[in-house]
């Protein structure tokens, strides 16, 4: 579904074509492991909870980084999205035991 005000779509959104046309997929924690479609020219924008500072590796050459955390179809073809993030929330009180636990974060991204 589009979010109109926006122009962001989530994850599962697509067109007949089966990609999202040309606009913005968000993909999140939850979509661990899951393949998304976006057009050429199409954004796809990385929100990690907890780990909004994790460094998001590309690797293909169907997406281009435009920041840390934003790339765009450049061609088509299929790109994967990489990041460690945390496995349990991070403590809010001080003092208190943390989780260190990290695990493995990866979204295959396919542009067409």
């Amino acid at each position: 579904m589009v979010d109109h005000a926006s122009g962001a779509a989530s994850a599962g959104s697509s067109s007949g074509a089966g990609c999202v046309n040309g606009g913005q997929v968000v993909v999140t924690t939850a979509d661990n492991g899951h393949r998304v479609c976006v057009d050429t020219n199409g954004t796809v924008r990385v929100s990690l909870a907890g780990s909004a500072d994790a460094p998001v590796t590309l690797s293909g050459t169907a997406l281009a980084a435009v920041s840390d955390h934003v790339f765009r179809g450049v061609s088509a073809g299929q790109a994967v999205l990489t990041a460690t993030v945390r496995s349990c929330p991070a403590s809010a009180a001080p003092g208190a035991m943390s989780c260190t636990a990290m695990s493995r974060w990866q979204v295959t991204v396919v542009v067409g």
